[in-house]
Protein backbone atom coordinates (compact mmCIF):
# COMPACT_ATOMS: atom_id res chain seq x y z
CA UNK A 1 0.00 0.00 0.00
CA UNK A 2 2.74 2.24 0.47
CA UNK A 3 4.71 1.53 -2.42
CA UNK A 4 0.98 2.87 -4.15
CA UNK A 5 0.99 5.87 -2.36
CA UNK A 6 4.67 6.62 -3.39
CA UNK A 7 3.94 5.62 -6.95
CA UNK A 8 0.81 8.61 -6.96
CA UNK A 9 2.67 10.82 -5.51
CA UNK A 10 5.36 10.32 -8.08
CA UNK A 11 2.83 10.77 -11.03
CA UNK A 12 1.36 13.80 -9.78
CA UNK A 13 4.15 15.90 -9.28
CA UNK A 14 6.47 14.51 -12.22
CA UNK A 15 3.20 14.89 -14.61
CA UNK A 16 3.34 18.54 -14.92
CA UNK A 17 7.12 18.12 -15.79
CA UNK A 18 7.02 15.87 -18.14
CA UNK A 19 3.72 18.21 -20.03
CA UNK A 20 6.29 20.84 -19.74
CA UNK A 21 8.54 19.15 -21.54
CA UNK A 22 6.05 18.29 -24.37
CA UNK A 23 5.64 20.01 -28.00
CA UNK A 24 2.39 21.75 -27.94
CA UNK A 25 1.05 21.96 -31.48
CA UNK A 26 -2.05 24.39 -30.45
CA UNK A 27 -0.68 27.34 -31.90
CA UNK A 28 0.25 25.51 -35.22
CA UNK A 29 -3.48 24.77 -36.09
CA UNK A 30 -4.72 27.98 -36.61
CA UNK A 31 -2.00 29.05 -38.49
CA UNK A 32 -3.98 29.70 -41.92
CA UNK A 33 -2.43 28.86 -45.07
CA UNK A 34 -3.94 29.03 -48.75
CA UNK A 35 -4.35 25.66 -50.36
CA UNK A 36 -6.32 24.51 -53.19
CA UNK A 37 -7.90 27.48 -54.05
CA UNK A 38 -9.00 28.54 -50.20
CA UNK A 39 -7.80 29.61 -47.05
CA UNK A 40 -7.66 26.70 -44.02
CA UNK A 41 -6.28 26.22 -40.81
CA UNK A 42 -3.16 24.51 -40.73
CA UNK A 43 -4.79 22.13 -38.88
CA UNK A 44 -6.97 21.01 -42.10
CA UNK A 45 -3.88 21.42 -44.58
CA UNK A 46 -2.30 18.97 -42.28
CA UNK A 47 -4.50 16.62 -41.97
CA UNK A 48 -5.57 16.26 -45.56
CA UNK A 49 -2.17 16.18 -46.70
CA UNK A 50 -1.15 13.42 -44.23
CA UNK A 51 -4.60 11.44 -45.15
CA UNK A 52 -3.30 11.78 -48.92
CA UNK A 53 0.11 10.61 -48.03
CA UNK A 54 -0.07 7.70 -45.90
CA UNK A 55 -3.99 6.74 -46.34
CA UNK A 56 -4.24 7.79 -42.09
CA UNK A 57 -5.43 11.09 -40.54
CA UNK A 58 -2.37 10.46 -38.39
CA UNK A 59 0.49 8.51 -38.72
CA UNK A 60 2.36 6.53 -35.51
CA UNK A 61 0.25 8.16 -33.63
CA UNK A 62 1.74 11.91 -33.81
CA UNK A 63 -0.55 15.09 -34.65
CA UNK A 64 -0.48 15.85 -38.51
CA UNK A 65 0.82 19.01 -37.60
CA UNK A 66 4.56 17.22 -36.00
CA UNK A 67 4.29 14.84 -39.21
CA UNK A 68 4.23 17.19 -41.45
CA UNK A 69 6.86 19.98 -39.96
CA UNK A 70 9.37 16.46 -39.18
CA UNK A 71 9.26 15.78 -42.97
CA UNK A 72 10.49 19.20 -43.60
CA UNK A 73 12.81 19.63 -40.73
CA UNK A 74 14.32 16.25 -40.82
CA UNK A 75 13.75 14.50 -44.03
CA UNK A 76 17.08 13.48 -44.79
CA UNK A 77 17.99 12.36 -41.77
CA UNK A 78 14.59 10.63 -40.81
CA UNK A 79 12.04 10.32 -43.09
CA UNK A 80 13.81 9.28 -46.46
CA UNK A 81 13.89 6.03 -45.46
CA UNK A 82 11.36 5.22 -43.11
CA UNK A 83 7.99 3.21 -44.85
CA UNK A 84 5.01 5.64 -45.03
CA UNK A 85 3.81 6.44 -48.32
CA UNK A 86 1.06 4.32 -49.26
CA UNK A 87 1.12 1.99 -52.49
CA UNK A 88 -2.04 -0.48 -52.18
CA UNK A 89 -2.24 -1.42 -55.68
CA UNK A 90 -0.90 -5.42 -56.22
CA UNK A 91 -0.67 -4.50 -60.29
CA UNK A 92 1.20 -1.28 -59.71
CA UNK A 93 3.54 -2.54 -57.52
CA UNK A 94 4.26 -5.50 -59.84
CA UNK A 95 4.61 -3.23 -62.64
CA UNK A 96 7.11 -1.11 -60.98
CA UNK A 97 9.07 -3.92 -58.91
CA UNK A 98 8.25 -3.31 -55.38
CA UNK A 99 7.53 -5.71 -52.75
CA UNK A 100 3.84 -7.00 -53.41
CA UNK A 101 3.27 -7.90 -50.09
CA UNK A 102 4.51 -4.39 -48.90
CA UNK A 103 1.42 -1.49 -47.94
CA UNK A 104 4.24 1.17 -47.17
CA UNK A 105 7.31 2.00 -49.17
CA UNK A 106 10.26 5.10 -48.31
CA UNK A 107 10.40 7.51 -50.82
CA UNK A 108 13.97 6.43 -51.68
CA UNK A 109 12.01 3.50 -52.66
CA UNK A 110 9.68 5.82 -55.29
CA UNK A 111 11.51 8.70 -55.92
CA UNK A 112 13.80 7.76 -59.32
CA UNK A 113 12.02 4.71 -60.06
CA UNK A 114 11.76 4.37 -63.65
CA UNK A 115 9.29 2.35 -63.97
CA UNK A 116 6.75 4.47 -62.42
CA UNK A 117 8.08 7.23 -64.21
CA UNK A 118 7.66 5.51 -67.56
CA UNK A 119 4.10 4.53 -66.30
CA UNK A 120 2.98 8.35 -65.53
CA UNK A 121 4.72 9.52 -68.37
CA UNK A 122 2.31 7.36 -70.61
CA UNK A 123 -0.35 8.04 -68.79
CA UNK A 124 -0.19 11.73 -69.33
CA UNK A 125 -0.09 10.97 -72.96
CA UNK A 126 -4.01 9.33 -72.92
CA UNK A 127 -7.27 11.42 -72.66
CA UNK A 128 -8.90 10.83 -69.47
CA UNK A 129 -11.65 7.76 -70.74
CA UNK A 130 -8.46 5.93 -72.30
CA UNK A 131 -6.34 5.44 -68.56
CA UNK A 132 -6.37 2.44 -66.99
CA UNK A 133 -6.48 1.51 -63.38
CA UNK A 134 -3.23 1.25 -63.62
CA UNK A 135 -2.65 4.46 -64.75
CA UNK A 136 -4.56 6.16 -62.40
CA UNK A 137 -2.69 4.33 -59.94
CA UNK A 138 0.61 5.17 -61.07
CA UNK A 139 -0.67 9.39 -61.27
CA UNK A 140 -1.39 8.35 -58.08
CA UNK A 141 1.55 7.40 -55.64
CA UNK A 142 3.40 10.06 -58.04
CA UNK A 143 1.22 12.86 -57.22
CA UNK A 144 1.42 11.56 -53.53
CA UNK A 145 5.29 11.73 -54.08
CA UNK A 146 5.30 14.97 -55.43
CA UNK A 147 3.00 16.24 -52.15
CA UNK A 148 5.78 15.11 -50.36
CA UNK A 149 8.54 16.82 -52.14
CA UNK A 150 6.31 19.66 -52.38
CA UNK A 151 6.21 19.98 -48.35
CA UNK A 152 10.30 18.74 -47.69
CA UNK A 153 10.95 21.71 -49.89
CA UNK A 154 8.58 24.11 -48.38
CA UNK A 155 7.17 25.17 -51.84
CA UNK A 156 3.37 24.21 -50.43
CA UNK A 157 3.63 26.20 -47.04
CA UNK A 158 2.03 29.04 -48.40
CA UNK A 159 1.43 30.72 -44.82
CA UNK A 160 2.89 34.06 -45.68
CA UNK A 161 -0.16 35.90 -46.77
CA UNK A 162 -0.62 38.73 -49.30
CA UNK A 163 -0.58 42.39 -47.84
CA UNK A 164 -2.36 43.87 -50.55
CA UNK A 165 -5.40 41.54 -51.11
CA UNK A 166 -5.86 38.51 -49.19
CA UNK A 167 -7.40 36.45 -51.64
CA UNK A 168 -4.33 36.89 -53.87
CA UNK A 169 -1.51 34.20 -54.18
CA UNK A 170 0.44 33.52 -50.48
CA UNK A 171 3.88 33.37 -50.67
CA UNK A 172 5.75 30.24 -49.18
CA UNK A 173 8.89 29.36 -46.55
CA UNK A 174 10.23 28.29 -49.82
CA UNK A 175 10.71 32.10 -50.13
CA UNK A 176 12.59 32.62 -47.03
CA UNK A 177 15.21 29.34 -47.84
CA UNK A 178 16.09 30.52 -51.31
CA UNK A 179 14.58 27.68 -53.23
CA UNK A 180 11.85 30.01 -54.52
CA UNK A 181 11.76 32.78 -57.09
CA UNK A 182 8.98 34.73 -55.52
CA UNK A 183 10.16 37.67 -53.04
CA UNK A 184 8.20 38.22 -49.78
CA UNK A 185 6.90 41.95 -50.41
CA UNK A 186 7.40 42.61 -47.06
CA UNK A 187 10.26 45.11 -45.21
CA UNK A 188 13.47 43.56 -44.75
CA UNK A 189 13.27 43.62 -40.65
CA UNK A 190 9.71 41.61 -40.83
CA UNK A 191 11.55 39.12 -43.53
CA UNK A 192 14.45 38.44 -41.27
CA UNK A 193 11.67 37.81 -37.94
CA UNK A 194 10.47 35.41 -40.22
CA UNK A 195 13.42 33.58 -41.29
CA UNK A 196 15.75 33.72 -37.74
CA UNK A 197 12.11 32.60 -36.61
CA UNK A 198 11.54 29.61 -38.45
CA UNK A 199 15.39 28.55 -38.37
CA UNK A 200 14.93 28.88 -34.13
CA UNK A 201 11.83 26.06 -34.62
CA UNK A 202 13.59 23.90 -37.13
CA UNK A 203 16.70 23.52 -34.79
CA UNK A 204 14.35 23.24 -31.71
CA UNK A 205 12.43 20.53 -33.46
CA UNK A 206 15.60 18.24 -34.35
CA UNK A 207 17.27 19.29 -30.79
CA UNK A 208 14.66 18.25 -29.11
CA UNK A 209 14.05 21.28 -27.42
CA UNK A 210 10.35 21.40 -26.33
CA UNK A 211 11.28 24.60 -23.57
CA UNK A 212 12.43 27.41 -26.96
CA UNK A 213 9.57 25.46 -29.36
CA UNK A 214 6.52 25.94 -27.16
CA UNK A 215 8.09 29.68 -26.40
CA UNK A 216 8.86 30.59 -30.23
CA UNK A 217 5.55 28.69 -31.92
CA UNK A 218 2.90 31.40 -30.37
CA UNK A 219 5.09 34.66 -31.50
CA UNK A 220 5.70 33.36 -34.93
CA UNK A 221 1.98 32.64 -34.80
CA UNK A 222 1.17 35.65 -33.83
CA UNK A 223 3.66 38.31 -35.94
CA UNK A 224 1.79 35.78 -39.11
CA UNK A 225 -1.46 37.17 -37.63
CA UNK A 226 -1.23 40.66 -36.81
CA UNK A 227 2.25 41.82 -38.37
CA UNK A 228 2.40 41.32 -41.89
CA UNK A 229 -1.17 42.38 -42.89
CA UNK A 230 -4.16 43.74 -41.23
CA UNK A 231 -6.95 41.54 -42.90
CA UNK A 232 -5.54 38.41 -41.88
CA UNK A 233 -8.36 35.39 -41.19
CA UNK A 234 -9.65 35.75 -37.79
CA UNK A 235 -8.96 33.23 -35.54
CA UNK A 236 -12.96 32.48 -34.63
CA UNK A 237 -13.26 31.38 -38.20
CA UNK A 238 -10.03 29.12 -38.27
CA UNK A 239 -11.14 27.96 -34.90
CA UNK A 240 -14.09 26.85 -36.04
CA UNK A 241 -12.85 24.91 -38.84
CA UNK A 242 -10.10 23.01 -36.15
CA UNK A 243 -13.21 22.32 -33.96
CA UNK A 244 -15.08 20.61 -36.92
CA UNK A 245 -11.90 18.75 -37.36
CA UNK A 246 -11.35 17.56 -33.82
CA UNK A 247 -14.64 16.99 -33.27
CA UNK A 248 -15.85 14.52 -36.12
CA UNK A 249 -19.63 14.96 -36.14
CA UNK A 250 -20.52 12.43 -38.88
CA UNK A 251 -18.46 9.94 -36.82
CA UNK A 252 -20.20 10.78 -33.75
CA UNK A 253 -23.73 10.50 -35.74
CA UNK A 254 -23.36 7.15 -37.32
CA UNK A 255 -22.17 5.85 -33.60
CA UNK A 256 -25.46 7.18 -32.31
CA UNK A 257 -27.47 5.51 -35.12
CA UNK A 258 -26.10 2.07 -34.33
CA UNK A 259 -26.78 2.49 -31.28
CA UNK A 260 -30.29 3.67 -32.04
CA UNK A 261 -30.84 1.30 -34.11
CA UNK A 262 -29.76 -2.30 -31.94
CA UNK A 263 -31.83 -0.44 -29.13
CA UNK A 264 -35.10 -0.01 -31.39
CA UNK A 265 -34.40 -3.42 -32.46
CA UNK A 266 -34.65 -4.93 -29.24
CA UNK A 267 -37.42 -2.52 -28.68
CA UNK A 268 -39.37 -4.19 -31.62
CA UNK A 269 -38.89 -7.37 -30.23
CA UNK A 270 -39.54 -6.97 -26.66
CA UNK A 271 -41.92 -4.21 -26.69
CA UNK A 272 -39.35 -2.72 -23.84
CA UNK A 273 -40.40 0.74 -23.36
CA UNK A 274 -37.18 1.52 -22.05
CA UNK A 275 -35.34 0.48 -25.40
CA UNK A 276 -38.01 2.60 -27.17
CA UNK A 277 -36.85 5.52 -25.38
CA UNK A 278 -33.07 4.83 -25.12
CA UNK A 279 -32.86 4.08 -29.26
CA UNK A 280 -35.46 6.99 -29.71
CA UNK A 281 -33.13 9.19 -28.21
CA UNK A 282 -30.08 8.09 -29.82
CA UNK A 283 -31.30 8.44 -33.39
CA UNK A 284 -32.69 11.73 -32.68
CA UNK A 285 -29.18 12.87 -30.67
CA UNK A 286 -27.42 11.70 -33.73
CA UNK A 287 -29.35 13.06 -36.25
CA UNK A 288 -28.99 16.40 -34.56
CA UNK A 289 -25.81 15.97 -34.45
CA UNK A 290 -25.24 15.14 -38.06
CA UNK A 291 -27.57 18.48 -38.54
CA UNK A 292 -24.89 20.14 -36.86
CA UNK A 293 -21.97 18.87 -38.74
CA UNK A 294 -23.82 19.98 -41.90
CA UNK A 295 -24.59 23.48 -40.79
CA UNK A 296 -20.78 23.76 -39.68
CA UNK A 297 -19.35 22.66 -42.84
CA UNK A 298 -21.62 24.77 -44.50
CA UNK A 299 -20.34 28.08 -42.70
CA UNK A 300 -16.53 27.01 -43.48
CA UNK A 301 -17.19 26.38 -46.89
CA UNK A 302 -19.99 29.12 -47.76
CA UNK A 303 -21.49 26.67 -49.90
CA UNK A 304 -23.85 23.77 -49.86
CA UNK A 305 -21.88 20.37 -48.78
CA UNK A 306 -22.74 18.42 -51.86
CA UNK A 307 -20.20 19.13 -54.91
CA UNK A 308 -18.89 15.67 -54.17
CA UNK A 309 -19.16 11.63 -53.83
CA UNK A 310 -18.27 12.43 -50.24
CA UNK A 311 -20.88 15.57 -49.27
CA UNK A 312 -23.67 13.69 -50.66
CA UNK A 313 -23.37 10.22 -49.05
CA UNK A 314 -23.74 12.20 -46.01
CA UNK A 315 -26.56 14.63 -47.12
CA UNK A 316 -27.95 11.29 -48.28
CA UNK A 317 -27.95 9.44 -45.23
CA UNK A 318 -29.05 12.42 -43.65
CA UNK A 319 -32.28 12.90 -45.98
CA UNK A 320 -32.71 9.12 -45.51
CA UNK A 321 -33.11 9.90 -41.65
CA UNK A 322 -35.39 12.84 -42.30
CA UNK A 323 -37.91 11.19 -44.16
CA UNK A 324 -38.18 8.36 -42.49
CA UNK A 325 -39.16 10.67 -39.45
CA UNK A 326 -41.68 12.26 -41.20
CA UNK A 327 -43.10 8.81 -42.29
CA UNK A 328 -43.09 7.73 -38.35
CA UNK A 329 -45.11 11.09 -37.59
CA UNK A 330 -47.64 9.85 -39.67
CA UNK A 331 -47.64 5.79 -38.67
CA UNK A 332 -46.14 5.52 -35.05
CA UNK A 333 -44.01 2.51 -36.30
CA UNK A 334 -40.86 1.85 -34.68
CA UNK A 335 -39.74 -0.26 -37.73
CA UNK A 336 -39.27 2.90 -39.96
CA UNK A 337 -36.43 4.53 -38.52
CA UNK A 338 -35.07 1.33 -37.38
CA UNK A 339 -34.69 0.58 -41.29
CA UNK A 340 -33.88 4.10 -42.02
CA UNK A 341 -30.93 3.89 -39.46
CA UNK A 342 -29.01 1.13 -41.34
CA UNK A 343 -28.91 2.89 -44.61
CA UNK A 344 -27.24 5.97 -42.41
CA UNK A 345 -24.98 4.30 -40.15
CA UNK A 346 -23.94 2.10 -43.55
CA UNK A 347 -23.33 5.62 -45.48
CA UNK A 348 -21.50 7.35 -42.52
CA UNK A 349 -19.04 4.33 -42.13
CA UNK A 350 -18.15 4.14 -45.72
CA UNK A 351 -17.72 8.00 -45.48
CA UNK A 352 -15.70 8.23 -42.20
CA UNK A 353 -13.44 5.04 -43.30
CA UNK A 354 -12.95 5.56 -47.25
CA UNK A 355 -11.01 8.48 -47.28
CA UNK A 356 -9.49 7.20 -50.34
CA UNK A 357 -12.69 6.80 -52.00
CA UNK A 358 -14.60 9.14 -51.02
CA UNK A 359 -12.46 12.22 -50.04
CA UNK A 360 -13.67 14.17 -47.03
CA UNK A 361 -11.97 17.73 -48.27
CA UNK A 362 -13.68 21.64 -48.28
CA UNK A 363 -12.49 22.47 -51.86
CA UNK A 364 -13.87 25.09 -53.50
CA UNK A 365 -16.57 24.91 -56.09
CA UNK A 366 -15.99 23.85 -59.80
CA UNK A 367 -16.83 27.00 -61.87
CA UNK A 368 -19.81 25.40 -63.45
CA UNK A 369 -21.35 24.99 -59.58
CA UNK A 370 -20.51 28.62 -58.79
CA UNK A 371 -24.27 29.69 -59.47
CA UNK A 372 -25.14 28.53 -55.75
CA UNK A 373 -29.09 28.93 -56.72
CA UNK A 374 -29.23 26.32 -59.23
CA UNK A 375 -26.73 24.38 -57.25
CA UNK A 376 -28.92 24.50 -54.64
CA UNK A 377 -32.60 23.87 -55.95
CA UNK A 378 -31.32 20.80 -58.62
CA UNK A 379 -28.90 19.58 -56.98
CA UNK A 380 -30.13 18.94 -53.50
CA UNK A 381 -33.79 18.66 -54.84
CA UNK A 382 -32.12 14.88 -56.90
CA UNK A 383 -29.96 13.18 -53.79
CA UNK A 384 -33.07 14.24 -51.85
CA UNK A 385 -34.87 11.89 -53.76
CA UNK A 386 -31.84 9.32 -53.73
CA UNK A 387 -32.33 9.80 -49.70
CA UNK A 388 -36.48 8.92 -50.17
CA UNK A 389 -35.60 5.75 -52.50
CA UNK A 390 -32.72 5.03 -49.57
CA UNK A 391 -35.78 4.56 -47.41
CA UNK A 392 -38.10 2.69 -49.44
CA UNK A 393 -35.26 0.47 -50.16
CA UNK A 394 -34.84 -0.36 -46.71
CA UNK A 395 -38.76 -0.92 -45.92
CA UNK A 396 -38.52 -3.18 -48.88
CA UNK A 397 -35.95 -5.25 -47.59
CA UNK A 398 -38.30 -5.40 -44.31
CA UNK A 399 -41.32 -6.52 -46.21
CA UNK A 400 -38.84 -9.70 -48.31
CA UNK A 401 -36.99 -10.13 -44.61
CA UNK A 402 -40.76 -11.10 -43.59
CA UNK A 403 -41.80 -13.19 -46.61
CA UNK A 404 -39.04 -15.06 -45.84
CA UNK A 405 -38.79 -15.22 -42.38
CA UNK A 406 -42.88 -14.80 -41.34
CA UNK A 407 -44.84 -15.32 -44.97
CA UNK A 408 -47.83 -15.31 -43.06
CA UNK A 409 -47.91 -12.46 -41.29
CA UNK A 410 -49.92 -10.71 -44.02
CA UNK A 411 -50.83 -8.05 -41.78
CA UNK A 412 -47.16 -7.02 -40.71
CA UNK A 413 -46.51 -7.44 -44.35
CA UNK A 414 -49.24 -5.02 -45.67
CA UNK A 415 -48.62 -2.28 -43.31
CA UNK A 416 -44.09 -2.13 -44.12
CA UNK A 417 -45.54 -2.27 -47.93
CA UNK A 418 -47.21 0.80 -47.24
CA UNK A 419 -44.66 2.50 -45.56
CA UNK A 420 -42.54 1.51 -48.60
CA UNK A 421 -45.01 3.23 -51.15
CA UNK A 422 -45.54 6.59 -49.67
CA UNK A 423 -41.39 7.17 -48.97
CA UNK A 424 -41.37 6.12 -53.14
CA UNK A 425 -44.17 8.32 -53.66
CA UNK A 426 -41.55 11.51 -52.02
CA UNK A 427 -38.48 10.22 -54.08
CA UNK A 428 -40.30 10.34 -57.70
CA UNK A 429 -41.82 13.72 -56.83
CA UNK A 430 -38.15 15.00 -56.10
CA UNK A 431 -36.46 13.44 -58.78
CA UNK A 432 -39.26 14.58 -61.47
CA UNK A 433 -38.34 18.20 -60.44
CA UNK A 434 -35.02 17.55 -59.97
CA UNK A 435 -34.75 16.48 -63.19
CA UNK A 436 -36.75 18.98 -64.97
CA UNK A 437 -34.52 21.79 -63.05
CA UNK A 438 -31.71 20.16 -64.01
CA UNK A 439 -32.64 20.87 -67.33
CA UNK A 440 -33.10 24.09 -66.27
CA UNK A 441 -29.71 24.80 -64.95
CA UNK A 442 -28.41 22.81 -68.00
CA UNK A 443 -29.30 25.24 -70.20
CA UNK A 444 -28.41 27.94 -67.81
CA UNK A 445 -24.73 26.58 -67.92
CA UNK A 446 -24.15 24.46 -70.93
CA UNK A 447 -26.89 26.26 -73.72
CA UNK A 448 -28.99 23.21 -73.64
CA UNK A 449 -32.15 22.18 -72.14
CA UNK A 450 -31.16 18.23 -72.50
CA UNK A 451 -27.98 16.66 -74.00
CA UNK A 452 -28.11 13.03 -73.10
CA UNK A 453 -25.01 13.66 -71.09
CA UNK A 454 -24.43 10.11 -69.37
CA UNK A 455 -25.68 11.15 -66.12
CA UNK A 456 -28.96 12.76 -67.64
CA UNK A 457 -30.02 9.70 -69.25
CA UNK A 458 -29.54 7.73 -65.43
CA UNK A 459 -31.43 9.70 -63.70
CA UNK A 460 -34.19 9.69 -66.25
CA UNK A 461 -33.83 5.99 -66.37
CA UNK A 462 -34.39 5.64 -62.49
CA UNK A 463 -37.10 8.20 -62.52
CA UNK A 464 -38.67 6.07 -65.06
CA UNK A 465 -38.37 3.02 -63.05
CA UNK A 466 -39.86 4.04 -59.71
CA UNK A 467 -42.35 5.54 -62.11
CA UNK A 468 -43.25 1.97 -63.64
CA UNK A 469 -43.35 0.09 -60.17
CA UNK A 470 -45.79 3.11 -58.94
CA UNK A 471 -47.98 2.51 -61.87
CA UNK A 472 -47.83 -1.14 -61.55
CA UNK A 473 -49.11 -0.88 -58.06
CA UNK A 474 -51.77 1.09 -59.42
CA UNK A 475 -52.65 -1.05 -61.86
CA UNK A 476 -52.40 -4.47 -60.08
CA UNK A 477 -49.74 -5.39 -61.76
CA UNK A 478 -47.33 -5.88 -59.25
CA UNK A 479 -48.77 -7.50 -56.16
CA UNK A 480 -47.19 -8.35 -52.79
CA UNK A 481 -43.85 -9.95 -53.04
CA UNK A 482 -43.44 -8.59 -56.95
CA UNK A 483 -44.27 -4.93 -55.29
CA UNK A 484 -41.51 -5.16 -52.48
CA UNK A 485 -38.62 -7.25 -54.99
CA UNK A 486 -39.19 -4.75 -57.64
CA UNK A 487 -38.84 -1.57 -55.41
CA UNK A 488 -35.57 -2.88 -53.86
CA UNK A 489 -34.04 -3.77 -57.62
CA UNK A 490 -34.76 -0.14 -58.70
CA UNK A 491 -32.73 1.23 -56.46
CA UNK A 492 -29.65 -0.39 -58.73
CA UNK A 493 -30.90 2.75 -61.02
CA UNK A 494 -30.43 5.45 -58.49
CA UNK A 495 -26.87 3.63 -57.71
CA UNK A 496 -26.13 3.74 -60.82
CA UNK A 497 -27.07 7.21 -61.51
CA UNK A 498 -25.20 8.60 -58.42
CA UNK A 499 -22.26 6.16 -58.03
CA UNK A 500 -21.99 4.40 -61.00
CA UNK A 501 -21.92 7.24 -63.97
CA UNK A 502 -19.50 9.48 -61.59
CA UNK A 503 -17.07 6.00 -60.57
CA UNK A 504 -17.72 3.74 -63.23
CA UNK A 505 -18.40 5.31 -66.70
CA UNK A 506 -16.18 8.47 -65.68
CA UNK A 507 -17.80 10.30 -68.74
CA UNK A 508 -19.54 13.21 -69.42
CA UNK A 509 -20.21 16.72 -68.56
CA UNK A 510 -20.86 16.09 -64.99
CA UNK A 511 -17.13 15.45 -64.19
CA UNK A 512 -16.82 17.71 -60.93
CA UNK A 513 -18.18 14.74 -59.37
CA UNK A 514 -16.14 11.84 -60.71
CA UNK A 515 -13.94 9.69 -58.75
CA UNK A 516 -12.55 6.09 -58.66
CA UNK A 517 -12.33 2.96 -56.25
CA UNK A 518 -14.84 1.29 -54.92
CA UNK A 519 -16.23 -0.91 -56.68
CA UNK A 520 -15.99 -4.11 -54.68
CA UNK A 521 -18.33 -2.63 -52.25
CA UNK A 522 -21.09 -2.08 -54.87
CA UNK A 523 -20.84 -5.18 -56.09
CA UNK A 524 -20.84 -7.13 -52.74
CA UNK A 525 -24.05 -5.42 -51.97
CA UNK A 526 -25.82 -6.08 -55.42
CA UNK A 527 -24.70 -9.91 -55.01
CA UNK A 528 -25.80 -9.57 -51.13
CA UNK A 529 -29.07 -8.20 -52.54
CA UNK A 530 -29.89 -10.67 -55.18
CA UNK A 531 -29.03 -13.56 -52.89
CA UNK A 532 -31.62 -11.79 -50.27
CA UNK A 533 -34.22 -11.52 -52.70
CA UNK A 534 -33.54 -15.69 -54.21
CA UNK A 535 -34.03 -16.49 -50.26
CA UNK A 536 -37.56 -14.48 -49.69
CA UNK A 537 -38.64 -15.58 -52.99
CA UNK A 538 -38.18 -19.43 -52.41
CA UNK A 539 -39.43 -18.69 -48.46
CA UNK A 540 -42.46 -17.28 -50.62
CA UNK A 541 -42.93 -19.48 -52.86
CA UNK A 542 -43.07 -22.49 -50.27
CA UNK A 543 -45.61 -21.07 -48.28
CA UNK A 544 -48.56 -20.87 -50.63
CA UNK A 545 -49.45 -17.24 -49.90
CA UNK A 546 -49.81 -14.88 -52.25
CA UNK A 547 -50.19 -11.77 -50.26
CA UNK A 548 -52.84 -9.92 -52.64
CA UNK A 549 -53.90 -7.42 -50.39
CA UNK A 550 -50.89 -5.09 -50.94
CA UNK A 551 -51.95 -2.34 -48.15
CA UNK A 552 -54.50 -1.80 -45.29
CA UNK A 553 -57.95 -1.66 -46.02
CA UNK A 554 -58.54 2.17 -46.48
CA UNK A 555 -55.44 2.49 -47.51
CA UNK A 556 -53.71 3.91 -51.31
Amino acid sequence: MKTLRLTLLFLVFTFPLCAADAFHWGPLETIAIQDRGRLKPFDTFAEESVLYITGKRSWEGEPSEATLFGWMASYEDTWSSKEFILVDYKPLKAAIGIAEDQKYFAPEVLIGNQKLGALVRDAFKKQKPELTELDKKAQEVSNRVGLLQAVVSGDIWTIFPNPTNINEAWYSIASLTGQSERLLPYESTKVQKLSDGLRTLIKAYIDKDAATWNKTLPEYASFLEEGLTTNYPTQAKLKQEVQYNKFRPFRWAWVLYTVGFLTLLAFIFTANRVFGFVGAGALGLGFAIHTYGFALRMLISGRPPVTNMYESVIWVSWGCMLFAAMIWLKYKNAVIPTAAAVFSLVALVLADNLPSILDPSINPLEPVLRSNFWLTIHVLTITLSYAAFALSLCLGNVVLGNYGLTPNRTDRIQQFSLYMYRSMQIGVVLLAAGTILGGVWADYSWGRFWGWDPKEVWALIALLLYVAVLHGRFTNWLRGFGFAAVTVVSFLGVLMAWYGVNFVLGAGLHSYGFGSGGIAYVLVYVSAQVAFILFAYSRHRSSGDTNAAIFPKGHR
